[in-house]
């Protein structure tokens, strides 16, 4: 099952250890970019490369000056989807107003159609701000009755049915059956989605988001909390190399020295290689040129890297 999971996780590689989960990131990386970070499968798709950050295990989506918007990809499932994250809302030095509320969170297709948006919005009455949700536009169809605080940790779940164009969203819930708010009903079809993103952008009010324990799956329970179990055990020291590379083989090293189940996936997630080895060499003689992802087990630990062919 663990290995499953780590499938899905690295473009269609993330762990089905609760069996319906589609993709999960504790964001378990070093200070600096969360593109390019070792172990990340995350994307650029808009805005300037580098300066959506990682900071104490945390994603901080800033509004303002930072412009890059990343998405993490997954295989498409049918009907309705969910993701669930963890969000904490910096204090800005005064209460969100204004009438520009720019989303920062959000499912995507493999474009740049946008749907289950999930916003930062003015306060309904002496709260710092609230949040909204819309289903396929750029502006909140709905915003949470309850007032927020600034510098407190709460669990976003949102649903987005693939067939109805609508997303529905609660905030700590306990159960599906909890209170929720719900988006306009858009075009139907709605999306096809492929993607969980995280957006920057200039807003009235620049505040910065830290978001984290994020898990995209077909059921509510799956998002509901972000299971232990899906804590990434990495191999220790874990590299590939050379990389960039114009050669027939690389390197897979690690501190330990028995046998490393290899898959290699191409940027749609289709598996190309699949191979034991115990030399730490890997025949990449038959890839094309272009970027991959390597997946690698060994001793019951996982890691996952990107691979760049000339």
């Amino acid at each position: 099952m663990k290995k499953l999971y780590f499938l899905i996780l690295a473009i269609c590689f993330s762990s089905t250890v609760l069996g319906q989960v589609i993709v999960s990131d504790d964001f378990d990386y070093p200070d600096g970019s969360l593109v390019g970070a070792t172990g990340s499968t995350w994307v650029n798709h808009s805005g300037t490369a580098g300066d959506l950050l990682v900071s104490s295990g945390q994603a901080r989506v800033a509004h303002g000056t930072p412009s890059e918007d990343a998405n993490i990809p997954f295989a498409a499932v049918s009907g309705t989807i969910y993701y669930g994250i963890d969000f904490t809302v910096e204090d800005p030095g005064s209460a969100i107003a204004g009438s520009d509320f720019e989303y920062f969170a959000h499912f995507k297709d493999d474009g740049f159609n946008f749907a289950a948006r999930l916003d930062i919005v003015p306060p309904t009455a002496s709260g710092d701000f609230s949040v909204g949700i819309a289903s396929d536009d750029s502006t909140a169809d709905a915003t949470w009755a309850t007032d927020l605080s600034y510098g407190v940790k709460y669990r976003a779940i949102v649903e987005y049915d693939q067939d109805s164009n609508i997303a529905k969203l609660w905030i700590d819930p306990t159960s599906e059956a909890s209170t929720s708010i719900t988006g306009d009903d858009g075009d139907d079809p709605g999306d096809t989605i492929v993607q969980f993103a995280l957006r920057q952008s200039d807003s009235d009010t620049n505040e910065s988001i830290l978001v984290d324990n994020l898990v995209v799956g077909n059921l509510f329970s799956d998002v509901l909390s972000f299971p232990l179990s899906l804590k990434k055990n990495k191999i220790p020291n874990f590299s590939v190399y050379p990389n960039p590379t114009q050669q027939n083989f690389v390197t897979i090293s690690s501190k330990w020295n028995t046998a490393i189940d290899i898959e290699v996936y191409d940027i749609i997630g289709k598996q190309i290689l699949n191979k034991k080895i115990t030399d730490h060499i890997l025949d990449i003689s038959t890839l094309k040129s272009g970027m991959y992802l390597v997946r690698a087990e060994q001793d019951n630990a996982i890691s996952i890297e990107k691979l760049v062919v000339r």
